[in-house]
């Protein structure tokens, strides 16, 4: 038994009085009932999502806690779905974003939910996630892109969360175990086995619009897996979010940006996550338009923090990225369910952004056949 609940139908008033109470915000008042309503319904795989509208019993004059008491929060769990337990347990996501919650958040400069409670349970990688229910902020659609002013906004939130972890001596202690390295195993080896698996599906359903050239070092992509993840001599690491795109971003007033779904963090070089943003969240485009403007406004925020990240090596870590950024939409795509129209025509368009972004930037060269 974990100890806490793992599924909604699990959740009590009486837990979530006793989660909900040390953070201060129920006064001497308790939650006396709920309603649970599902949110991100086929968006999200690797975990469960359910919005709680609570009630609560005040005391006699109705004010004690009901000022901070939280009308809703948002609870997240483990899926139930054996495979993708597997899949979660392996790449460890569920003990990562609860140790990002438990040890990181405070430090990170980009915004995230103020979360009530959290647990873990190493035996069975159950998780609980009690959260803020987040309802301000302008989002936008990946589908869409990113407009140029809130992609140089995200840039500089990025940066900043960086330079929050550049080369943070807490890496080598006990107190960052939860957050391994991209190249630690058997993560390659899993990111290996399923790129190969999804590589013919996703060109039976999408390779209409994959050139030669993709498709040859697509065949390639398995083998360069551990190269591409490594991080290259003398770089720097820091905390990577991992999953830095619109659908887990909310934009909100005085420069801010609050990230979610900490599950893929990991070490490695900042050039991945800027990478994986702009060839992934902007159109091809706005990024041909505005890529150079915010390489350098990256490099300037994390230099406004005394950190030099050479310009070369920054562009080489980008390219190296953009390369990467290929297992997106192959996986995707190769397990797409054909129904889903919007879903086809984000990997459709995950699928071009890449391709562009690889021949704009000459990846190719990096890793010659």
């Amino acid at each position: 038994m974990s100890g806490f609940p793992t599924t909604v139908d699990a959740v009590t008033p009486e837990w979530l009085s006793g989660a909900l109470q040390p953070s201060g915000v129920l006064g001497s008042c308790r939650v006396t009932s709920f309603t649970a309503e599902p949110i991100g319904v086929g968006v999200g795989l690797m975990a469960v999502l359910h919005r709680l509208h609570l009630r609560y019993d005040f005391d006699a004059n109705g004010q004690t806690g009901a000022n901070e008491a939280p009308a809703s929060v948002v609870i997240k769990l483990p899926v139930q779905h054996e495979q993708t337990r597997y899949v979660a347990k392996v790449f460890r996501f569920y003990e990562k974003e609860v140790g990002f919650y438990q040890r990181a958040a405070e430090q990170s400069a980009l915004r995230t939910p103020w979360v009530y409670h959290s647990d873990w349970n190493a035996d069975s990688d159950d998780f609980v996630l009690l959260m803020e229910d987040i309802r301000s902020g302008e989002v936008f659609s990946q589908l869409d892109g990113c407009p140029p002013a809130a992609a140089a906004q995200a840039v500089r939130a990025l940066a900043r969360h960086h330079a929050a972890f550049w080369d943070c001596p807490a890496f080598a202690t006990d107190e960052y175990a939860w957050l391994p390295y991209a190249s630690d195993a058997p993560m390659p080896e899993m990111m290996r086995q399923g790129f190969a698996a999804a590589w013919a599906p996703f060109l039976a359903n999408f390779g209409a619009d994959i050139p030669d050239d993709v498709r040859a070092f697509g065949a390639r992509f398995p083998s360069l897996i551990d190269e591409m993840v490594a991080i290259p001599s003398g770089a720097t690491p820091t905390m990577l979010h991992g999953d830095y795109r619109l659908d887990n971003m909310f934009f909100q007033d005085g420069d801010q940006v609050l990230a979610l779904d900490w599950q893929i963090a990991t070490r490695g070089v900042g050039g991945f996550d800027l990478g994986y943003f702009i060839t992934q969240s902007l159109t091809v485009e706005c990024r041909r338009e505005h890529q150079a403007a915010l390489l350098d406004l990256y490099r300037e925020t994390l230099a406004e923090a005394g950190i030099d990240y050479p310009r070369e090596r920054l562009y080489d870590d980008y390219r190296r990225s953009a390369l990467l950024c290929l297992i997106y939409p192959v996986q995707a795509g190769g397990a797409v369910e054909l129904v889903n129209e919007r879903a086809v025509a984000l990997i459709s368009e995950m699928a071009r952004r890449v391709v562009t972004a690889i021949h704009d930037l000459n990846c190719l060269e990096l890793f010659p056949s």
